[in-house]
């Protein structure tokens, strides 16, 4: 499988502790909508690089100074299924955490450049699984 980078954001400020923990919420928040489990960590090298699990999809998201880089590495069959529509809706919920977290204001969120800056954190957080789905009652 190839890593192929799918969106560049343009962001107005950079990766810090407060900005990680926002971005853990709002993929604790939106695990939901995966229907696999989503697991993620910080990379212990690079503390500038999350790295997110949703089988069959492997996403790495790269902090940096003036944006947020997003790569995907999945097979071929998951890469024939990602159309032009749900391109369209992952980038505008990536937009959407950037906002929440405060990377991006809310008038850049929707415009076509929205990209990323970033700061080093010492102490990168432990890899995280979070519940892909909701118990059925």
């Amino acid at each position: 499988m190839k890593k192929q980078k799918i969106f560049d954001f343009k962001i107005d400020s950079p990766l810090t502790t407060a900005k990680r923990k926002a971005v853990e919420k709002q993929i604790e928040q939106n695990a939901h909508l995966s229907p696999k489990p989503v697991s993620y960590s910080w990379d212990e090298d690079d503390a500038e690089v999350l790295h997110i699990d949703a089988e069959p999809l492997l996403v790495e998201v790269r902090f940096q100074s003036q944006s947020v880089q997003l790569f995907a590495t999945a097979p071929l069959w998951a890469r024939l299924l990602f159309t032009k529509q749900r391109k369209a809706e992952l980038k505008g919920q990536i937009e959407s955490i950037l906002q929440k977290a405060k990377f991006v204001t809310a008038r850049k969120a929707n415009s076509p450049k929205t990209k990323s800056a970033a700061t080093r954190n010492p102490n990168p957080s432990k890899t995280k699984a979070v519940a892909g789905r909701k118990a059925k009652k």
